[in-house]
């Protein structure tokens, strides 16, 4: 389709968004006329429709629209304006004890479930998930995309994390909120890590655990929302799949290290650091993955491991002042006395698949000692909150890959990445 019918249809969608907000802000003040009592649709930060304390359910919406260039080009489709997400849902609440979730992607030709579970949350120290979510690894990854600091997500939440996967989970608070913990089954190793549609592994188990320390003694108050957690999932993969090991890609896509023939169990395990004062925020996190290459020598001997490995940091300063605590929600929104809320972020990462560039390595997949590729990246972007609903973001990526011994010219390949995204999120 050429470039300029897709830019009319985004803009006509856009529209159409900016449209339902007005609506929905029109809405509002008629919901505090409306009878609580039995069915009624209230409407405050969100649109609910309920009955009584009994029943809750809430639309759910979200759209991004990317404009992207990378200097230099490497391919003639890369500079390209796509929609990112169109998905529908609804949440809400079934007496005080079940919540739900369910949400789908509508851009692919038939509609792709993303989230759909039930949770039970009788004992908050013990509530029990079960359905299709986010399997518990990964910090950047667990986010909403309408809660990212970046457009894309790091390393470790595009390639290394698992994803969604059906399964079933138990998670809840201790100590006064001061231990969050997450454990689970899942059918197989997470649809980030599947081949197109084709699942990857067997039944995998995830814990993920995430400390509050001044919940639990005390704290200088400039350490006061200093939080660390961890987490690790274990699962086994099939040399029958063929080629099902994890892949190096860069932001926009291109492949700097394939899928290897892997064999044997798949162990992540990850760390992560946060803090946060009140317009400032700071995230780290640190992620390795081994996949046993058991039987894949070219004399059927057993192989190295592959290792996948990446690490990040990130902060963010809210310069219009609001806390960053969950959702963003601006203290003047645009063209409601104010300009929104603006917030500047920075984050720098690394990343490495493979072997160790030691010795003669080699890009045969049966090769005792793999050629190695690796990734490093700053990103820079302004996040602007036009209201609770609307974010553009802005980024700037300055990208460096080494493929090592995979290309027949070693050297690093840089270039630079631009990217505007516009999101709606209801």
């Amino acid at each position: 389709m050429p470039r300029d019918k897709t830019l009319a249809k985004a803009l006509d969608k856009l529209t159409l968004t900016a449209s339902f907000l007005f609506a929905a802000s029109s809405v509002s003040l008629l919901s505090a006329q409306q009878d609580e009592k039995g069915w009624h649709l209230k409407v405050s930060d969100n649109v609910s429709l309920r009955y009584g304390d009994s029943f809750r359910l809430e639309p759910k919406l979200k759209l991004q629209a990317d404009f992207l260039g990378v200097n230099p080009r490497s391919s003639p489709d890369v500079d390209v304006f796509e929609f990112q997400r169109k998905r529908i849902g609804v949440e809400g609440r079934i007496f005080h004890d079940f919540e739900y979730e369910f949400e789908a992607e509508l851009l692919t030709d038939q509609a792709t479930v993303r989230d759909a579970f039930v949770n039970f949350r009788r004992f908050r120290a013990a509530e029990i998930r079960a359905g299709r979510f986010k399997m518990p690894f990964g910090y950047d990854r667990l986010l909403s995309p309408s809660r990212l600091d970046f457009v894309f997500r790091s390393i470790i939440g595009r390639e290394l994390a698992p994803g969604r996967e059906i399964g079933a989970m138990v998670h809840g608070e201790l100590l006064d909120e001061g231990l969050r913990y997450q454990a689970g089954l899942f059918r197989h190793d997470g649809d980030d890590a599947y081949r197109g549609i084709a699942p990857v592994g067997g039944p995998t188990a995830a814990f993920r655990v995430r400390l509050a320390p001044d919940r639990l003694i005390a704290f200088p108050s400039v350490l006061k929302n200093l939080e660390a957690g961890a987490a690790v999932t274990n699962g086994s993969i099939d040399d029958d799949q063929g080629r099902i090991g994890l892949r190096g890609r860069s932001v926009f896509g291109q492949s700097y290290f394939p899928r290897q023939l892997v064999n044997g169990l798949r162990r992540r395990l990850g760390t992560e650091l946060g803090w946060a004062s009140g317009p400032f925020s700071v995230q780290a996190e640190y992620a390795r993955v081994w996949d046993q290459r058991r039987k894949q020598g070219i004399g059927g001997e057993d192989l190295p491991a592959v290792v996948s490995r990446s690490g990040y940091v990130s902060g963010a300063w809210m310069l219009t002042g609001e806390r960053k605590a969950g959702r963003v929600n601006p203290k003047k929104p645009f063209l409601q006395g104010g300009i929104g809320a603006i917030e500047v972020a920075a984050r720098w990462e690394a990343g490495h698949f493979g072997g160790d560039e030691i010795g003669f390595p080699a890009t045969n997949p049966r090769a005792e000692k793999l050629a190695g590729a690796s990734e490093r990246a700053w990103t820079f972007g302004i996040n602007w909150y036009v209201n609770r609903y609307v974010k553009i973001q802005p980024n700037l990526i300055r990208e460096t890959l080494n493929h090592f011994y995979r290309t027949p010219v070693s050297e690093p390949q840089r270039m630079w990445v631009g990217v505007l995204r516009l999101q709606f999120s209801l």
